[in-house]
């Protein structure tokens, strides 16, 4: 065969074989090209697969289906091999010629082609080692591509395992968050409780009616709260913003977080510098419980007597603030640093280390930003700063 010829069937060889995506798509390809090209009177295709290395006749052209049942032995890879094909074949056969299926140091099987005596068909054998050569290579691409579908299908499986395993971290974080904000906002109720109690005894029942509208207002908040982990739990895309005021806002913080003052027995001065600002949008509930949040932490802080913590609200430019300032001992720049990490805390077993975190998110949900001002033993102040709703 001339190399015109020889280039010319490998170029379509390799046209026919690039759409091929599988061994058993390529292999009787092969085997026709070998028959047809090469001159071969007969062709077996000895297959090497599973992980076991096993070896079955996969293709044969030019020779009784009875090759089909013969079983090789997958060590038998020449001379060998050739004799037992033609063997079985009960032909006789001048010669055989075996080639290995071998690319990048993957054997994917061995080609037998045999010759009868007498055939005048052209035997054109380096045009048979490209052709293996092409098959081969093409094998090779379809086993690296194969194995990197698996990768990518593994990869795919580990990504949405880790989606979901990070969507039970952060509902279990939310949850922690939301028991902490229960915690806050629900601790008055006893408080309140013995207040209405003893104004019923008394027979008061003004004091007794304010107690319970208090109780009410309180247990609303609890309420929201609570909602809030249900629609993050279903991933509710609706907001609940609303127009507030956040001086009204701070002013309730204060109303729930003062029987925790008195829980804990510290003689502290609560003092509202709370005047009258621009509403912003907002959840208020959520809003709420941050101011919660920072009051309960500002009296925790302060604690000895005679100390002060002070809300104050204003307008600046575009934005409203609202600041929650404690003249306790302040913090170092250690704690400074981390005091917004969720889990970080220094209360030691009696804190979830979410309280922080859990304003943090809350102020960036509605776009504002947090300040934080504090140097050891010159108190803490937080302030939180929103944009002006244009509806204002």
């Amino acid at each position: 065969m001339d190399s015109d010829r020889a280039i010319d069937a490998l170029v379509r060889f390799a046209r026919v074989v690039s759409d091929a995506a599988a061994p058993q798509e390529i292999l009787p390809l092969l085997a026709e090209a070998l028959h047809e090209h090469v001159g071969a009177d007969g062709v077996c295709v000895v297959e090497i697969s599973g992980a076991g290395g096993g070896a079955r006749v996969a293709v044969v052209r030019g020779l009784p289906e009875a090759v089909l049942q013969l079983v090789p032995d997958p060590d038998a890879t020449g001379a060998e091999l050739g004799r037992a094909i033609a063997g079985k074949c009960g032909l006789t056969f001048e010669r055989t010629e075996t080639r290995p299926l071998v690319a990048s140091g993957n054997l994917f099987g061995t080609v037998v082609m045999l010759f009868r005596a007498g055939s005048t068909r052209n035997h054109a054998l380096p045009l048979a080692d490209g052709l293996i050569d092409l098959a081969a290579t093409v094998m090779e691409s379809a086993l690296q591509l194969e194995k990197l579908e698996k990768s990518y299908a593994d990869l795919r499986a580990s990504h949405d395992v880790l989606a979901q395993t990070e969507k039970l971290r952060a509902l279990g974080q939310m949850a922690a968050g939301v028991s902490h904000d229960l915690k806050n906002i629900l601790n008055p109720l006893s408080l309140h409780l013995q207040v209405a109690d003893r104004a019923i005894v008394r027979g008061d029942v003004a004091e007794a009616r304010e107690s319970i509208a208090e109780m009410r207002q309180v247990v609303r908040r609890g309420v929201e709260t609570v909602e809030r982990l249900r629609s993050y739990s279903r991933q509710s895309k609706e907001s609940k913003a609303e127009l507030v005021d956040l001086s009204r806002l701070a002013r309730e913080a204060i109303g729930i977080a003062r029987p925790r003052m008195a829980a804990t027995g510290h003689v502290l001065h609560l003092v509202e510098e709370l005047g009258a600002v621009p509403v912003i949008l907002a959840d208020g509930g959520e809003l709420v419980s941050a101011l919660v949040n920072l009051v309960v932490n500002a009296i925790d802080a302060a604690g000895d007597i005679g100390k002060t913590v002070t809300l104050r609200s204003g307008e600046e430019g575009a934005n409203v603030f609202v600041e929650v300032a404690d003249d306790g001992p302040g913090m170092t720049p250690d704690v400074e640093k981390r005091v917004f990490e969720p889990f970080f805390t220094t209360k030691g077993s009696e804190g979830t280390g979410l309280g922080l975190a859990m304003v943090y998110a809350t102020v960036q949900r509605y776009s504002g930003t947090i300040a934080l001002e504090t140097a050891p033993g010159k108190g803490t102040r937080f302030r939180l700063t929103f944009p002006i709703s244009s509806a204002s």
